[in-house]
């Protein structure tokens, strides 16, 4: 079972940008997943590797940042169009029956947020920062792999989706003491992460309580990854 467009055996191609991500998403049957690292170029590479393997249809699938301020850790972002940060002029569409299909697979209780994703190529780390992207864009949240992948599926002409999770929400600032704390294939970085908090003891907390919300969005990720598979109805022109 597949989206609309794609053939009958062909996989959804997940692109990630965190493995634990990745292990959210892992087994459920009919999806490939790929991570590379964070960011739009790893993004890219991930998307291009899945279509030479015989992917039908692409997915960007992770936790994001919120700009709306009703949004809390675990919120499901379903979008219908991803817009590019950088480029204003630029935004592409979600496949529509795909969607469609989606969204009545979810669990009943599960009411994801439909409203534009944003994708930037560096993290909105600021409160501020934020706050201005939601007045300028009108998004509801913000991650930095969708609009590399919505390119890659756009240009190959293959049906395009996204599934995202909230872990941070608009309130919340990123500290600056995070950068490093990830390699660059998307793993932890255990060792610049305990040397921050024997220099900084102080951050334990911040760093404890930015886990919690991580794993509340990846648990919900878990929850919704079925949804991806799309119902045989909403294949009726595959």
């Amino acid at each position: 079972m597949g989206p609309v467009g794609a053939g009958p055996d062909a996989p959804v191609g997940v692109v990630t940008g965190l493995t634990s991500e990745a292990r959210a998403l892992a087994g459920v049957a009919g999806l490939r997943t790929r991570c590379l690292g964070p960011g739009p170029d790893t993004a890219e590479a991930a998307a291009r590797a899945l279509l030479a393997e015989g992917a039908g249809a692409l997915v960007s699938a992770g936790i994001c940042g919120a700009l709306d301020p009703a949004l809390r850790p675990g919120d499901v972002i379903l979008p219908v169009r991803v817009a590019d940060r950088h480029q204003e002029a630029r935004a592409w569409p979600v496949d529509a029956p795909w969607h469609g299909a989606a969204m009545a697979r979810l669990a009943a209780d599960v009411r994801p947020s439909t409203g534009v994703l944003l994708g930037s190529d560096r993290a909105v780390a600021s409160v501020e920062g934020k706050r201005h992207l939601a007045a300028r864009t009108g998004a509801v949240a913000v991650d930095m792999e969708s609009h590399a992948v919505a390119r890659v599926a756009a240009a190959a002409g293959v049906p395009f989706l996204v599934l995202r999770t909230v872990a941070d929400t608009a309130g919340d600032a990123l500290p600056p003491w995070l950068a490093g704390m990830l390699n660059r294939d998307g793993t932890p970085n255990a060792g610049v992460a305990l040397r921050r908090l024997l220099a900084g003891p102080w951050r334990l907390a911040g760093l404890l309580r930015l886990a919690a919300r991580s794993r509340a969005a990846e648990r919900a990720l878990t929850a919704a990854a079925p949804a991806l598979v799309a119902a045989p109805s909403a294949r009726a022109q595959g």
